[in-house]
């Protein structure tokens, strides 16, 4: 049963269409591993921005937002969305089955991130799969701050004040096996400030990608049920 919410004080992130940032390796592994008609659940879908690039490209989406005044907009290109704290979820409340389920920027707001991919994998249909975007709090900008003796909470970002886990890359890919998956993919997504040339982008992205683990703002991880 959902669980029916206050509006969060927390602003919204607009949808980054730059090529190789985090939104667009998301928006990229959902269409690469779907078909047009395929059912995707967008779990923490907040306004819809993203659900809203999928449906355009012919993918059927369902959400799952906590905020209720974020939940109403996405309704505008979602098929259904569930209102409440996705770790209160019955994967019984959701209407089907999906070729894909999405957690994009979400499983960080969670406090147990492995239950609830534990949950809702038995919503996957056969040969479906997983998409996880997360931030990566060994990114050197975090590094260099912790060597100066800071940690503070920001509005939003990777110490964004809402984030209850906090993930490398190697531990991502555990907590994300612990709940039953078998990674297939990372990538890491290499913002450089002011740069917007897609050739320069994908320059960032190869460069930046030969150490992830230290220059990844997010990492983009792709997986499947484990047998």
């Amino acid at each position: 049963m959902a669980v029916t919410l206050q509006p969060s004080d927390h602003s919204y992130v607009a949808l980054q269409d730059i090529p190789y940032r985090g939104h667009w390796l998301v928006q990229q592994a959902v269409l690469e591993r779907t078909k047009p008609g395929g059912h995707v659940l967008d779990a923490g879908t907040s306004t819809g921005y993203l659900a809203r690039q999928l449906a355009a490209a012919g993918r059927r989406v369902d959400g799952a937002e906590l905020d209720p005044i974020a939940a109403e907009t996405a309704r505008e290109v979602c098929d259904s969305v569930w209102v409440g704290d996705l770790s209160a979820l019955d994967p019984a409340d959701l209407p089907r089955d999906y070729d894909l389920i999405l957690f994009a920027d979400t499983l960080e707001h969670l406090p147990d991130p492995p239950a609830v991919l534990r949950r809702l994998r038995t919503r996957l249909a056969p040969g479906g799969q997983l998409v996880v975007s997360l931030p990566n709090i060994a990114n050197w900008a975090v590094r260099l701050s912790l060597l100066g003796g800071r940690f503070r909470y920001t509005e939003r970002g990777i110490l964004d004040r809402t984030h209850l886990r906090f993930y490398t890359r190697k531990t991502a890919v555990e907590m994300i096996e612990q709940a039953g998956f078998r990674v297939t993919s990372v990538a890491g997504s290499i913002p450089v400030p002011l740069v917007k040339s897609p050739f320069l982008c994908k320059l960032a992205h190869r460069i930046g990608n030969l150490r992830p683990s230290l220059f990844a703002y997010t990492f983009v991880i792709t997986a499947e049920p484990a047998r």
